[in-house]
């Protein structure tokens, strides 16, 4: 998680245009969450909360992260309980009892 948060804050284009990064940053800023999100924010606040501004594409990023790590969360919550695996969280407060 730090890696990916240490390497979005130079690619998300907010302090450093795009076009001034090398090319390994400009590859990541295609797919980081977080240049979405500064995006989404410049076209609020400077072009009128317009989808073709930037606004549009963050909305769509944000719902197909949030889906995939939604559907991921539950695939591998689904698989540990399948194979019988204890919560950490369930076996305190069975502890509490």
């Amino acid at each position: 998680m730090l890696l990916l948060i240490g390497l979005a804050i130079p690619s998300a284009g907010a302090t450093i245009p795009l076009q001034a990064l090398p090319d390994f940053y400009r590859f990541l800023a295609e797919f980081e969450p977080f240049r979405q999100v500064v995006d989404g924010v410049r076209s609020i606040l400077y072009f009128g909360a317009r989808t073709d501004a930037g606004l549009g594409r963050a909305w769509i990023t944000t719902a197909l992260g949030f889906t995939g790590s939604l559907v991921l969360g539950l695939a591998l919550t689904r698989l540990y309980d399948r194979r019988g695996l204890h919560r950490s969280a369930l076996q305190l407060s069975e502890a509490r009892l």
